[in-house]
């Protein structure tokens, strides 16, 4: 070789050197960079291929004494999280472990114990080799980079392995610092970092709508009650929770647990600080029957006296058993002077207990108010209601009570089929007659009993005047019988098909059947209309008392004839008058209307998926458009919805497809077929322990975390848990 030849390989050589020394430093800084964020455990293999791409997975090795040394490590749990920092940039990438390969290298081989004349004997030294992890490449995070984004650029190999801490993990996951606490933080088989870093979901996710799914037992209602405790905990003041309760399981919220709430690390961890809610304002629905069979005497305060008996029933039938004891029942009637809202305040609990009498009053709503509570009424029978509702407040003033609709259709039927006169008693008495049995009458001597069922005396209702509110507020009267006469006058002029009267007529009387739509109550004026609570008063007061509202389906509807109907009435009622108050609140640009999120258990009762009869299909045709135009609005008005369900599959679709966030407990697979899911997700719901879920949101960086809560932070009596 010439000397210059041996010159150029001197360099040559020189210049690897500097290489070499220049990628030493770059490992050595990598792994001091892995050693801030976290525990060094492994490094990724120099001997299989290190690839980065679509759907591909990564190999890193973890030497037998670290294997050893840990029992409850990352790399030892499918679905954990591991960090590897690469020595290029010391970027740090997060990687979700989906394999975990151990192998016998001495088996392999084909050595066996020298000792030892039986093949496959056990031998310890076979154990000693290193760990295979396989893992997928999720986030990747630089120094200079705002926030984590899809891991995309290459890895080298022999790039340290971490454990990391809680903080870099939750900055590489993104998770949301603010919101509600879902729980901790978790793999299908455990906790990570022993529960120490929280799931949250910011406001804004639950105004795009949540939905819960769960097998029976799963912890759906616990896992509610604690999101209530934890936003009532942690959530400013313009954060109002509205519970629609079918089984009184939420007017237990502001009652401490039984027992301490475990697992003591998620307890400790993550719900620190997070109590019961300081009290509960309760909707309860009140039918007339109700009104009128308590005890109330005393002329002028008959109302506010049955409402207080009411209220004592309340106490003693479902709060007292759950504290154990006697639990007073004294009631203080209240008019807020800020919301006008009237109420009644319970005396002597150890929480605060608003009553709220709830009825619903459509002499005061518009035709469509009106629709919504009778989804699936064909467009005829819709437009002969708003024709006679029309017709009747241009001759009085006022919009008929459903009483008199339903006696005047009952009085036109009649004369239709008997070819009757206008004049006709037998008729007018009839319609009379059930009037009476939907009117509170508290005087004893003017009731009297049909078919069991106590009922306003005939007479009496002949001579009694209808009263109703015009627009200003000023008092408007007409004679009963002359009202029913008027209607059902008006119904024959405008000819309708038989057929249109009879359903029309079948969905009136449906509505009043539930007993607390348009109760007559009889004053020194004459019969009106209990007027209905304001649901922005309800929602205002609460929310000044921060305490969340509870409307209470399960003790309000003892009294109800309504059966499953009555529940979704009230349902649609609620919705209904909230969206109309966040609209007008949003229209004229209010800046301190609160947030309102609306738990809603058993979603499927309210919000059915399919219909069998023509009248059925076209009902949910009509409930799909109302969640639809609900949920819609509710995103930038601010109601958000949270449906709970145990089977999607009776949930209107419409459900389904709005809500942005899915938080799914234990299910079988056949029950989320129909939701876009993750094929990890899916794989792990029918095995996941109670409590755990998936939860899938735009919110999270990845897509879906794995979360745990804990049992109850609130009360919660269940003979099965």
């Amino acid at each position: 070789m010439t000397d210059g030849g041996q010159l150029q390989l001197g360099e040559r050589l020189k210049s690897i050197e500097s290489e070499v020394d220049k990628l030493d430093r770059m490992l050595t800084a990598a792994y001091d960079k892995a050693k801030a964020v976290g525990k060094v455990v492994g490094r990724v293999s120099r001997f299989g291929e290190v690839k980065v791409g679509e759907g591909s997975r990564i190999e890193f090795i973890v030497d037998p004494s670290t294997y050893y040394g840990e029992t409850e490590a990352p790399f030892q749990r499918v679905g954990d999280y591991l960090i590897i920092v690469d020595p290029k940039d010391l970027r740090l990438v997060l990687v979700r472990v989906t394999a975990i390969n151990r192998r016998d290298e001495l088996a392999i081989m084909g050595l066996q114990p020298p000792v030892s004349p039986i093949v496959n004997a056990v031998e310890p030294r076979g154990l000693m080799t290193d760990t295979v992890i396989e893992g997928e490449l999720i986030l990747e995070k630089g120094d200079s980079d705002g926030a984590p984004r899809p891991a995309i650029k290459s890895i080298e190999p022999q790039a340290p392995v971490v454990v990391p801490s809680p903080q870099t993990l939750r900055e590489l996951l993104a998770l949301p610092a603010e919101g509600v606490t879902l729980g901790s933080l978790a793999t299908p088989g455990g906790l990570i970092e022993g529960g120490r870093i929280p799931v949250k979901l910011p406001l804004q996710a639950f105004l795009h709508h949540v939905l819960i799914i769960g097998t029976t037992g799963a912890g759906k209602t616990t896992l509610l009650k604690n999101m209530i405790a934890s936003a009532y905990s942690q959530q400013g003041p313009g954060f109002t929770a509205i519970v629609a309760d079918l089984n009184d399981d939420f007017v237990q919220l502001p009652m401490g647990p039984q027992r301490e709430p475990e697992p003591r690390e998620i307890y400790s961890g993550v719900y620190s600080g997070v109590s019961p809610p300081a009290g509960v304002m309760v909707v309860l629905p009140v039918t007339a029957q109700a009104t009128m069979e308590t005890r109330a005497s005393r002329e002028g305060q008959a109302f506010n006296d049955a409402m207080k008996e009411i209220g004592r029933d309340y106490v003693a039938d479902v709060i007292a058993p759950l504290l154990g004891g006697d639990a007073g029942g004294a009631f203080k009637h209240i008019v807020s002077p800020e919301t006008g809202l009237s109420y009644f305040e319970a005396q002597d609990l150890p929480f605060r207990l608003d009553l709220v009498p709830y009825f619903i009053d459509t002499t005061r709503s518009g035709a469509d108010s009106l629709s919504s509570l009778m989804p699936g009424l064909s467009e005829l029978a819709r437009g002969a209601l708003s024709s006679i509702r029309r017709r009747f407040r241009a001759e009085f003033g006022f919009n008929p009570p459903l009483e008199v609709v339903q006696a005047a259709l009952l009085n036109a039927l009649t004369k239709l089929r008997k070819g009757a006169a206008n004049g006709d008693e037998q008729a007018i008495n009839m319609a009379l007659e059930l009037v009476g049995s939907y009117v509170a009458i508290y005087k004893g001597e003017l009731r009297r009993k049909l078919f069991g069922k106590t009922v306003a005396d005939t007479k009496y209702l002949t001579s009694k005047r209808l009263i109703g509110r015009s627009d200003s507020g000023g008092t408007l009267e007409v004679g009963l019988a002359d009202a029913i006469e008027f209607t059902s006058g008006t119904i024959v002029q405008m000819m309708p098909h038989r057929s249109t009267l009879e359903a029309l007529f079948r969905r009136v009387s449906s509505l009043l059947d539930t007993g607390f739509v348009d109760i007559l109550v009889e004053t020194d004026r004459g019969l009106e209309v209990l007027e209905e609570p304001s649901w922005e008063a309800i929602v205002k007061e609460a929310n000044g008392a921060r305490v969340p509202v509870v409307l209470d389906l399960r003790k309000g509807l003892e009294g109800s004839q309504g059966g499953p109907e009555a529940l979704r009435v009230l349902a649609y009622r609620m919705l209904d008058r909230l969206i109309a108050w966040k609209h007008e609140a949003w229209r004229r640009r209010e800046r301190d209307s609160p947030e309102v999120v609306i738990f809603i258990d058993e979603a499927h009762q309210f919000f059915p998926s399919e219909g069998r009869s023509k009248e059925e299909v076209e009902e949910v045709s009509a409930i799909s458009a109302m969640i639809s135009k609900v949920a819609r609005l509710g995103r930038s008005r601010g109601i958000g919805l949270v449906f709970s369900t145990h089977s999607p599959k009776d949930l209107n679709s419409i459900v389904i497809q709005l809500a942005n966030t899915k938080i799914l407990l234990r299910s079988e697979e056949s029950q989320v077929e129909a939701l876009s899911l993750p094929q990890e997700v899916r794989h792990y719901l029918p095995r996941l322990q109670d409590r755990y879920m998936a939860v899938v949101s735009y919110v999270f960086r990845e897509g879906y975390v794995f979360a745990a809560t804990t049992t109850p932070l609130t009360m919660h009596y269940d003979i099965s848990a």
